[in-house]
């Protein structure tokens, strides 16, 4: 489902630009990339500034106007020829990052498909070598989204299994200060002695959780 909707999300950026492109609505770019700046930095501030530099905004539409604004810049300084090309290798490394790696051979296509009518005009043999540039980057951009992606799961499961330490740790030192607490007339010395043990190494714990 999470593939399903980022697709979507891509498919719409890539048909707003094209449709943006063959209206010949050029003269309105400058506002609506403006308009989708502004937008942008909002979603990124109701995260507190997170959604910035994460590319994801809030949610998948970040994405969706990052997409969108790098297209529409490229479109408007001269297609293939736009000095400002090169933004899509990044772009293709970010989404991985922001969505499910797959997710990146559907940026390709979809930038294949949206820059194929200008590319068959001119000198198809140049312009077939940077879209292929781009084909050609996707498998790399797949495996380091795939690795982050592991990584990330691994600090998450870290966090979570300091997390529980702590808290059991917590319940074990609760449970013995209420022993020492209710039974300290029926308990003996050295019973007393091996239960403060134990409250130490939970502290232990605690302090080991917190590392």
């Amino acid at each position: 489902m999470k593939l399903l909707l980022q697709t979507v999300v891509l498919t719409l950026s890539f048909a707003t630009v094209f449709v943006w492109h063959n209206l010949s609505l050029a003269n309105y770019t400058v506002p609506l990339l403006g308009g989708l700046i502004a937008i942008y930095l909002i979603l990124s501030l109701r995260k507190g500034g997170k959604g910035l530099l994460s590319m994801g905004g809030e949610g998948p539409w970040g994405i969706f106007i990052l997409n969108t604004v790098i297209f529409l810049v490229i479109f408007s300084t001269g297609l293939l020829n736009s000095p400002l090309l090169f933004l899509l290798y990044f772009l293709a490394f970010g989404i991985t990052f922001a969505f499910e790696p797959v997710s990146v051979f559907v940026f390709v296509v979809g930038a294949v498909l949206i820059f194929y009518p200008e590319a068959i005009k001119t000198d198809i043999m140049f312009n077939s070598l940077k879209l292929g540039s781009l084909l050609l980057i996707s498998p790399l951009a797949f495996f380091f989204g795939k690795e982050y992606r592991k990584s990330d799961k691994k600090e998450v499961k870290m966090e979570a299994l300091e997390e529980r330490t702590k808290e059991a740790a917590d319940t074990i030192a609760e449970d013995i200060e209420k022993v020492i607490e209710d039974e300290k007339q029926n308990l003996k010395n050295e019973d007393i002695d091996k239960l403060n043990e134990v409250l130490e190494e939970t502290e232990d714990l605690r302090a080991e959780s917190k590392q």
